[in-house]
């Protein structure tokens, strides 16, 4: 069966209201595992991400009911959900969504040294002293945007570190920069040792390893204060 008859299928036998409707189904190259359909004129418009082409009829049924979830407006099944997820969280699925990412998209950065901090003489001390020089990564520079709520990222896609300028700035210590580098570079070092797949946030095991930063407490309780008077909350990424 293919994805048309899987969808025109699965979409009448489900929603009463679209058992005579035409539905055109096709796979279309995302970068991401994005499905979505739209109402085109007289018909109903399918699109099903491309890396899901070699996608067993179960999970191809299971995106489907989720998509009719929503111009339906009630709650996918539960199966559904749980098929899919169990298929958008194997590791050769997120490997081809990194790898579809690292090819389409650019990373912009902004220079490594600022007015006041330099982020390739801290990112090189910071891991010599706690990581042995074993983080390497691809990039490093201050970000294109004044951000407050998020003062720095690691992209894992592109394995690059930004940090956000409004912390390039004489009121901010050094210490708290490199307490940020710091909180980057072990998402890194997650990241690689979860095989690459961008899902390591800040479970237990990393959480121990931030808090073995010196004055850790003090460079959190600074950016808190440094933040809020700006009337921003800080939020760790």
């Amino acid at each position: 069966m293919d994805l048309q008859e899987i969808c025109r299928t699965t979409l009448g036998a489900h929603y009463p209201a679209l058992r005579e409707a035409e539905i055109v189904a096709v796979f279309y190259p995302y970068i991401t595992l994005k499905h979505t359909i739209r109402r085109r004129g007289g018909r109903w418009l399918v699109r099903i991400s491309d890396h899901c082409r070699d996608a067993p009829a179960l999970v191809l049924q299971a995106i489907a009911l989720i998509l009719g979830s929503k111009i339906m407006r009630r709650r996918p099944p539960e199966e559904a959900v749980r098929l899919y997820r169990q298929f958008a969280s194997s590791p050769a699925i997120r490997h081809r969504v990194l790898e579809r990412r690292r090819c389409r998209s650019r990373k912009h950065l902004g220079p490594a040294k600022g007015r006041t901090h330099c982020l390739d003489e801290i990112f090189r001390e910071v891991n010599r002293k706690f990581f042995g020089d074993r983080v390497e990564i691809s990039g490093l520079g201050w970000g294109l945007r004044r951000g407050w709520t998020r003062l720095g990222h690691y992209d894992p896609v592109h394995r690059t570190i930004t940090v956000s300028p409004v912390l390039d700035s004489p009121q901010v210590p050094r210490s708290a920069v490199a307490y940020i580098l710091y909180h980057e570079m072990l998402h890194s070092l997650f990241d690689e040792a979860a095989g690459g797949s961008g899902n390591s946030r800040h479970p237990d095991a990393f959480r121990r390893a931030e808090r073995a930063f010196p004055d850790y407490a003090g460079a959190r309780e600074f950016l808190k204060r440094f933040c809020s008077r700006r009337g921003r909350v800080h939020r760790g990424e």
